[in-house]
Order: C-alpha cells, then sequence, then structure tokens
C-alpha cells in the first residue's frame, strides 16, 4: 500500500509542475503510473489544464519523458473536449481521440473532429473534418480529410485546410486545396486551391478554376478560367487563363475577363475581356477583338482592335478597329 501511494505522489509531482507554457495539472478518480513504461493512466472524470487549455475525458494516457520523467503528452479518448478561453472568445475541439503536446502546446484531434470558435456564445467559424490540429501558440490550424467550414456567410468544402487567426481569435486567412469549393448564397466557386483573406476581402481560386454566381435580379453568369480572384471591396471578378463565360444567350472565350458588379443592386453592369477574345450570341452571331466591354443594362458591346463581326441572314463578314452596336 506504501508503494501504491508512492507512485501517486510522484505522478503528481510529475503533474503539477511549473512549465515555460505555464502550470500543468492533471485531476481524476483514478490514477496509475508506471515508471518503467513512462506511463500514466487515468479514468474517471480526467481533466488536465496546460496553460489556458483544458481538457476533459472519461478516460486518459500519459506519456512521460524516459530522462526527465516530466509530462511530455496527454492522450484522451471516449469523446473528449478541449476548450480554450480568450476574452470574449472561446476555442473548442471535439473528437473521438485528442492528443496534446504538453510541451508546445498543440492539439490534435483524430475521428469525427470538430473545432469552433465562439464569440459572445455565438459560433463564428465551425470546421469539420477527419483530423484536425491547432497549435495554441502560433493560432495555425490544420484540417484533413472530408474538410467542411462554415464561416460568416460562407460555407467551404476541401480534402485539405487551413486557417490562420490572430490572438483574440479572429480568422485572417482560410486556405483550401485539392477538390476545394465555396458556396455563398446563390454563388458557387471551385478550384485545385482557393484562399481567402479577410483583410483584403477577397477570394483567390488556381487550378480548373469555376465561378457559378447568380445575381438578385435572376441574371447567372458561368466562368470557367485557370485562375478567379473575386473581391468584395472592388465587387470585381478577375479571371485569366483560358477564360470561357457563359451569360444568358452568349458565349465568350479570351485570356482575360473582368466582371463588375454594382455594389447596391447586386446586378452585374458589364464584362470587359482583355486579349484577343471572341463574344457569340446563340451559337450564330460573334465578334472577335483585342478588347471587347460587353454591357448588362442596356445590353451593349464595345469592340476595339482588329474587330470582326459575323451576323447571319443576310449579313457578312466585317472587319474594323472599332464597332459599338446594341442587341
Amino acid at each position: 500500500m506504501r508503494q501504491i501511494n508512492l507512485k501517486i505522489l510522484i505522478i503528481l509531482l510529475l503533474v503539477v509542475i511549473s512549465t515555460s507554457v505555464g502550470a500543468i495539472t492533471i485531476e481524476s478518480k483514478k490514477q496509475e503510473i508506471q515508471m518503467d513504461k513512462n506511463k500514466g493512466y487515468f479514468s474517471g472524470d480526467v481533466k488536465v489544464q496546460v496553460g489556458d487549455v483544458i481538457v476533459t475525458s472519461p478516460r486518459a494516457d500519459l506519456d512521460l519523458e524516459p530522462e526527465t520523467k516530466k509530462p511530455s503528452l496527454a492522450t484522451f479518448f471516449d469523446k473528449p473536449y478541449a476548450y480554450q478561453k480568450k476574452d470574449s472568445k472561446k476555442h473548442e475541439v471535439k473528437a473521438d481521440i485528442i492528443k496534446v503536446s504538453l510541451i508546445k502546446k498543440v492539439i490534435t484531434a483524430q475521428g469525427n473532429t470538430q473545432m469552433n470558435v465562439i464569440e459572445n456564445k455565438k459560433p463564428t467559424i465551425i470546421i469539420t473534418a477527419n483530423m484536425q490540429e491547432y497549435d495554441t501558440n502560433t493560432y495555425l490550424m490544420k484540417a484533413i480529410g472530408s474538410v467542411v467550414i462554415n464561416y460568416e456567410d460562407m460555407i467551404a468544402t476541401c480534402d485539405n485546410a487551413f486557417a490562420l487567426m490572430d490572438k483574440k481569435g479572429d480568422v485572417h486567412n482560410i486556405k483550401l486545396s485539392s477538390r476545394a469549393e465555396i458556396k455563398q448564397d446563390k454563388s458557387l466557386i471551385r478550384g485545385d486551391n482557393i484562399q481567402y483573406s479577410k483583410l483584403r476581402q477577397d477570394i483567390i481560386a488556381s487550378g480548373n478554376t469555376l465561378s457559378d454566381v447568380t445575381f438578385d435580379n435572376g441574371d447567372r453568369v458561368i466562368i470557367n478560367a485557370n485562375s478567379q480572384q473575386y473581391n468584395r471591396l472592388s465587387n470585381t471578378i478577375m479571371a485569366s487563363g483560358k477564360v470561357h463565360v457563359k451569360y444568358a444567350d452568349y458565349v465568350a472565350d479570351g485570356p482575360k475577363a473582368i466582371m463588375h458588379i454594382n455594389p447596391k443592386t447586386n446586378k452585374p453592369e458589364k464584362i470587359i475581356f482583355l486579349g484577343r477574345s471572341t463574344i457569340v450570341e446563340k451559337g450564330v452571331n460573334s465578334v472577335s477583338a483585342d478588347k471587347i466591354t460587353m454591357t448588362m443594362q442596356p445590353k451593349t458591346f464595345e469592340a476595339v482592335g482588329r474587330v470582326k463581326t459575323s451576323i447571319e441572314q443576310g449579313g457578312a463578314d466585317k472587319e474594323d478597329n472599332k464597332m459599338e452596336f446594341s442587341l
């Protein structure tokens, strides 16, 4: 009996320590330590506090450093729950298994993971994935496998994601990779990689990108390109590289296009095609030029530079340097 009490005393001295990251304490109904195996076992209302990070679970294992016998890694089982409070914000992590590096303060969640950032009792971002890792020092979150992110008015999905936050818990950047997609109201953006910047208020997609936007007036614009950038501040969508645009009865192709959106009405105002571009109406009439400006209301075209038009029903091919017409 004395030997058991001595082991419990040793483990308590090991887990209630002061480190560079703050105090580490472990509470539970039952504790067992195996010094020769550098392991500790805890069960029954387990609660671990590492600085300002708290983890609770029905049971947990503790790994000790072989030389110093100090706690290095805590593994929590049976649907554990971890959280960190920062002023009015609270970070939560839920999973089948949670591992906490007691030295580096890195939380790794495995199996049915969910990470929430709650402000004033309301979630500001919710991330689910097969696995997640959150570094409480750098505020970098990594998510891997079947990632779903609910943030502001956006729902993002991908295979892998990174979210960078500041000390206050505000999201600065979100990077999505592999089969990335963002849905926002009636808009859809796809790409091999997508990056969102809160500071710049833009979404940048690269690699086989698609934008499918339905505006408040019912107008729908579909854009395919190598890369695209949507900026909320300038209310523009810029597409580059093998740009293909579908709008109403029109199909356009060119190296670059810029679509301007009216910030008050949320309706497309005009699309400017730069570089040698071609617009085809109903698969029949067409115009090609070095620069084409298509205005939506009223629906007009302005073509500049080596303009060539082809109009059916008695029309003939025509070349000019500049042309303006309405359809």
